[in-house]
């Protein structure tokens, strides 16, 4: 896919109030936020992201680029998080306490940046691989089903879903870059 058809490869300004354009930023910053929101709030992640994607759809923002646009996205979410910090009665951990110590975390939230972007990159090449194959992969390694439950939710047999999973990584090698492979295999690898 080229990046002028992909706005969330794009230079040109993203319009989040088309359904297309908002459709695919969600599928391709969803996950790589979550796992970036799990570093400050654990399990309630996928919830403050969700909130988050539902604002942005209700502002209809536009966005000069893609670079502006990620940048946007990881500020509001450690926005939401620390929000979500701060008015949990159940935390202890004070906003001044965790601004003081940003300076000291730049490098681990640098770290947990790169590693969502590796992410997002994984997202996107599964979800452009053929269906079955993507459906395949998906539940496998993003997901954690087994062989045999893959097989009984997509009705298909044990044999037909290895042979998805062996061609799937095969297509991922050419897609992803040497470090998000790397990363797929170590991190997602089952059996």
């Amino acid at each position: 896919m080229s990046s002028e058809s992909d706005p969330v490869r794009t230079s040109n300004p993203i319009h989040l109030s088309e359904r297309s354009a908002f459709e695919l930023i969600y599928h391709g910053f969803y996950h790589p936020l979550c796992f970036y929101a799990t570093k400050f709030v654990g399990a309630e992640a996928e919830d403050i992201i969700e909130n988050l994607f539902v604002k942005l759809w209700d502002k209809k923002q536009i966005f000069e680029n893609h670079t502006h646009l990620k940048a946007f996205l990881y500020r509001s979410t450690r926005n939401a998080c620390l929000n979500y910090l701060k008015w949990n009665k159940r935390q202890y951990v004070s906003v001044e306490e965790i601004g003081e110590n940003t300076l000291v975390e730049d490098n681990d939230q640098l770290s947990t940046i790169i590693q969502a972007e590796i992410m997002a990159e994984i997202y996107r090449a599964v979800h452009q691989l053929p269906s079955q194959c993507s459906k395949v992969i998906a539940m496998s390694f993003l997901e954690s089903f087994s062989n045999t439950e893959i097989a009984q939710e997509l009705d298909l047999s044990e044999q037909t879903v290895k042979n998805l999973k062996v061609l799937g990584l095969k297509i991922l090698k050419t897609k992803l870059s040497g470090r998000a492979f790397s990363f797929f295999l170590l991190a997602f690898w089952i059996s």
